[in-house]
């Protein structure tokens, strides 16, 4: 029988813990061991043995993933990279919350508002980057 791909939710929640290792694995192009990702993680007030029921909570979630194993030191272990990108995360977060009534262009106009209303960005740079991303759309459409 083969063995099914886990599908990722729609929604989970990271619990402050989870959220610390995520930041962890988000700010870095390498994989991790469990190890390391303690260990960068700033001001921990948590012993670094509970990395481990950390990471396996993570990796039920569908949060992250084995890399590779290798050697680390004198025995093997897992290095660890996110399967999905902190935006990602903010995205599955503000879609669990976020309710708008009306049709797609009306709902796609509040959420963008809603967005960019607390942003702090000046409404120049906004515009200016929104029609840079509406060109960079346009173009992957043809």
């Amino acid at each position: 029988m083969a063995k099914q791909k886990k599908q990722k939710p729609d929604f989970f929640y990271l619990p402050p813990k989870e959220e610390e290792a995520m930041k962890v694995l988000w700010s870095t192009e390498d994989a991790l061991s469990a190890s390391e990702i303690a260990e960068r993680i700033p001001e921990r007030a948590w012993p670094a043995s509970s990395i481990q029921g950390i990471l396996r909570s993570l990796e039920g979630k569908g949060a992250i993933k084995v890399d590779k194993i290798t050697k680390l030191g004198k025995s093997y272990g897992r290095l660890f990279r996110p399967s999905l990108s902190a935006n990602e995360y903010a995205t599955m977060q503000f879609n669990r919350y976020y309710q708008a009534e009306g049709d797609s262009r009306t709902r796609c106009s509040a959420m963008v508002s809603s967005l960019l209303g607390n942003t702090g960005i000046k409404n120049a740079d906004i515009v200016d980057a929104l029609q840079d991303i509406i060109k960079e759309y346009e173009n992957d459409q043809m």
